[in-house]
């Protein structure tokens, strides 16, 4: 196979809608930086998602005032009979931004790939074309961003703000009937004949938006920006109160079961909210062992032995009455003189109405 034509410098409008200036010297460093041992770019039909099967290789590149040519190897048999018969006639390429995660040699455009193109025109006038759409991240494509990918995208986004929020959230945003009207518009599209690159519409532009129109649809976008931030904050608020609940009941528990002081269960859930705070709680350990903060400092709690053992004698004519200290035998001496009145307080109001210990202490410290 001769050397192919592949790439020109310029201005060239990617598949994202983003515009590149590619120059000679931009074009002269994809060359110096070519080599199939770090990435040998492929041959490929059409418009795969991956890079596979290969229709053959790109052995070498090289650059003159005209473009960017490579030297193909390994081509296949079959493919080259169809090139023969003029099946592909236009040519493309894609390449990975100087900046992208995957670039095998950071700061140039390095060549990811070459496509050839039967009847779909090419996005780089000039050559014959190619277009390859794997969606990776940091690589430049060019070709005709079709309507089938937009009703994709949008699709894809109303299925994502569903699943983050709920369908009410999507439908006011993108409705669900014009992702369907454009999905049908693309499918009518397909089917008109696409040898030949469409002729310029005899449709007279529609006339530029009034002053009117415009303050209308900006208020819109902000009414519907506004409630969209709304209805975030308040999903945000729902889940902080549920969490901060649970965190109140695990204190309580602990208090009634004499592991933490009622004077400790303030900092003990400011602790437990602040580590599940924001969209990523608070995590300790390595690798497989990471595990959220909140369950490591549940576990040291749940883990303590009781700080105080008592036990109660009342009589009857003191059994019900709050400010009446009870005779209590305590397993330590020194004992802190808030718990002792907690506990009197809760046996008082345990037995006034008759209800358990413990749902009296949880009265009590909240």
């Amino acid at each position: 196979m001769k050397p192919l034509h592949i790439f020109k410098p310029g201005t060239h409008t990617a598949m994202s809608g983003a515009r590149f200036d590619f120059s000679e010297s931009d074009l002269a460093a994809t060359v110096q930086a070519y080599d199939p041992a770090l990435h040998e770019a492929p041959l490929v039909i059409g418009h795969p998602r991956h890079d596979a099967p290969a229709a053959g290789w790109v052995k070498s590149l090289s650059v003159s005032v005209h473009g960017l040519t490579a030297e193909a190897q390994q081509v296949d048999v079959a493919f080259a009979e169809q090139i023969a018969k003029g099946s592909y006639k236009k040519i493309s390429a894609s390449f990975y931004h100087p900046e992208a995660p995957n670039n095998p040699v950071p700061g140039v455009y390095y060549l990811r790939h070459v496509g050839f193109l039967g009847a779909q025109p090419p996005a780089v006038k000039g050559l014959r074309p190619i277009e390859l759409a794997d969606g990776e991240e940091g690589v430049i494509e060019f070709g005709d961003f079709s309507e089938r990918i937009t009703a994709g995208v949008f699709r894809r986004l109303r299925e994502w703000l569903i699943s983050q929020f709920d369908q009410d959230t999507a439908d006011l945003v993108i409705p669900g009937w014009d992702v369907d009207n454009l999905a049908a518009e693309a499918h009518r599209a397909e089917q008109r004949p696409a040898f030949t690159e469409p002729s310029p519409s005899k449709t007279p532009e529609k006339p530029p938006v009034n002053e009117a129109e415009r303050i209308a649809l900006e208020t819109e976008n902000a009414r519907l920006k506004t409630a969209l931030e709304t209805h975030q904050s308040t999903l945000r608020n729902a889940a902080a109160a549920k969490r901060h609940g649970n965190n109140l009941a695990f204190a309580e528990t602990l208090v009634a079961a004499g592991k933490l002081l009622p004077k400790h269960t303030s900092a003990l859930i400011a602790a437990l909210d602040f580590a599940e705070a924001g969209d990523t709680p608070l995590e300790f350990g390595e690798g497989d062992q990471r595990k959220p903060v909140v369950e490591g400092l549940k576990a040291i709690f749940e883990d303590l032995p009781k700080q105080i053992e008592f036990a109660e004698t009342a009589s009857k004519d003191r059994k019900g009455d709050d400010d009446a200290p009870l005779d209590l035998e305590f397993a330590e001496k020194n004992t802190d003189p808030e718990r002792l009145v907690l506990h009197n307080r809760a046996t008082a109001l345990a037995a006034k109405n008759n209800i358990p210990y413990e749902s009296a202490v949880r009265q009590l410290v909240k």
